[in-house]
């Protein structure tokens, strides 16, 4: 991710694990993330091939219409289709819609 995309997570106090092709992934076995934001159906197949799944009740946020068919594809996970091309939006705005989910649920 950028600069700028990290200073932002850091300044909202989000906290997150990066994935990227050059990072070995190992299972999170004792990990639940809330939510996971997929950039490219590469990502959704990198992370898979890791033989991980995001838990039931987490988000899937793609950047993209190829990625959301990827990830519908794979997971029976909630799919939103958010597109923003953009890095820094696409993360902003997934954020957003995350908590406005959350928020539905309290």
């Amino acid at each position: 991710m950028s600069a700028a995309t990290h200073q932002w997570l850091y300044d909202q106090q989000i906290e997150y694990i990066e994935v990227n092709p050059d990072t070995p992934v190992e299972k999170f076995e004792k990990e639940v993330f809330d939510v996971f934001l997929f950039f490219s159906p590469e990502g959704i197949e990198s992370y898979r091939a890791t033989g991980n799944f995001p838990p039931p009740a987490s988000l899937i946020m793609a950047n993209q219409n190829s990625t959301a068919q990827a990830a519908w594809r794979y997971f029976t996970n909630k799919v939103f289709l958010l597109p923003e091309p953009e890095e820094l939006s696409f993360v902003q705005y997934s954020i957003a819609k995350w908590m406005k989910e959350i928020s539905k649920k309290s």
